[in-house]
Order: C-alpha cells, then sequence, then structure tokens
C-alpha cells in the first residue's frame, strides 16, 4: 500500500512511502522523493551484550549502506547526522539496558539522499512503535551561481550549486534539530534557505500524518 502527496506547492519532490516493506523488522519504510529511494528497518529494543548497554538509555546504532557497498568517508558522516538526529527524537531513557539498530539501504540517488534517508527513518521509527519526543523532517536546498534557492535540488543542479544546505525540523514548533551545509553562501542565502526550508517541512509532517491516518485505517 503506497500513500502518496502531491508537494508541487513547494516544488519538492514528489513523495510515495510503504510501510512493512520489510517482514523480519520491528519497523520499515521504502520512501521515494522523486527518483530518489531509501529503504530503512528498525530493530529494538533488543538484548545486547552487558559492555554495550546505558543504565541510563536504549544504545542506538545507525547503519547506512550504499548502492555501491563499499562505505566511504561521506557514508560515515551520513550515519552521524542520522544517529544524531535520532538520539534527540527517539525517548531512548524508556529502553535502558538494550538496543536500537537503524540501518538505511540506498536504492536510488537522483539527488536529496540525505534528506531522503532521514525522512525515511523518521517514517520507519513511527512504524515501529518506539516512543519519540516528536517527529522530523529533512528538507535539502541549493544556492545556484545567480544565488537563487532551490528546494530538492536534482543531481545535476546540487553538482552545479555553489552551496548545499541541509536542515531537520522538529514537528512540535518547526525548530531546527540538525543543520549541514558545503560550499560558499551569504549570511542572507542562509537565512532565506533556513525559512523557506522550515515552511516546507510543514508539508512533510502533512505527509507523515497521512500515511499514518491511511495505514491506521487499514488495521
Amino acid at each position: 500500500m503506497g500513500v502518496e502527496v502531491d508537494t508541487k506547492e513547494f516544488k519538492l519532490k514528489p513523495m510515495k512511502c510503504e510501510f512493512n516493506f520489510l517482514s523480519k523488522s520491528d519497523g520499515s519504510a521504502i520512501l521515494s522523493q522523486g527518483e530518489t529511494v531509501t529503504l530503512v528497518s528498525v530493530n529494538g529494543p533488543l538484548d545486547i551484550k552487558m559492555q554495550s548497554q546505558s543504565i541510563e538509555k536504549s544504545t542506538l546504532e545507525v547503519l547506512f549502506c550504499t548502492k555501491g557497498g563499499k562505505p566511504s568517508v561521506a557514508d560515515r558522516y551520513k550515519e552521524s547526522i542520522i544517529k544524531q538526529t535520532c538520539e534527540t527524537a527517539i525517548l531512548g531513557s524508556l529502553y535502558p539496558r538494550s538496543g536500537i539498530t537503524v540501518t538505511i539501504q540506498e536504492l536510488e540517488d537522483y539527488g536529496g539522499l540525505l534528506s531522503c534517508a532521514l525522512n525515511c527513518t523518521c517514517l520507519a521509527l513511527l512504524n515501529s512503535g518506539l516512543a519519540m519526543r516528536f517527529v522530523f523532517a529533512a528538507v535539502s536546498c541549493a544556492v545556484d551561481e545567480l544565488g537563487n534557492i532551490v528546494l530538492e535540488p536534482t543531481q545535476e543542479q546540487a553538482t552545479s550549486a555553489r552551496a548545499l544546505l541541509n536542515f531537520v525540523f522538529e514537528s512540535r514548533n518547526k525548530n531546527l534539530l540538525t543543520g549541514f551545509s558545503e560550499g560558499s553562501y551569504s549570511e542572507s542565502a542562509y537565512e532565506e534557505a533556513l525559512e523557506r526550508c522550515r515552511a516546507a517541512s510543514d508539508l512533510v509532517f502533512t505527509f507523515y500524518r497521512d500515511i499514518i491516518s491511511k495505514y491506521s485505517n487499514v488495521i
């Protein structure tokens, strides 16, 4: 069962998601944003070795698997960003001495892979039933050679851009959770990109609500 949302109003890529894509995980989701596709599975809380346990909270492990198979420094960076975001969102204190594993698989990358992976991770966490402080949404944008802001750029637009910026917002107050960028840009360009991405995150959160509602009706 897939749920689609038309995101043309904010010039975002069309999104489509399916829950329970993997039968042997506690939660899973496959998400496409345009032609970029990621698959995420969540397992936990699980029993883990005593030396890895924390008496205060769960131990989170994030694995990012590329289509090519060989991890790179950039892949480890993606893991770090996703882990940092998940640790902020998950109520880990409810699962002490246990482990939670999030596995992200890149299926297709036509631009915006990291934002797609983050959004797919949030959906898989929701599907798993783990307690969360809030849900989160990622939106990426590019600053082109003329200084224009392009939301969710294609691979070609990202390659030719002066800068790439990625933002992750929480659902309660749309506060910025994580921000990361590369390239050169002005302070005004950053502020414009931040606010445009913050506004566009509303549509991502609406997509979450729609798909949860659809699957709840099926259950």
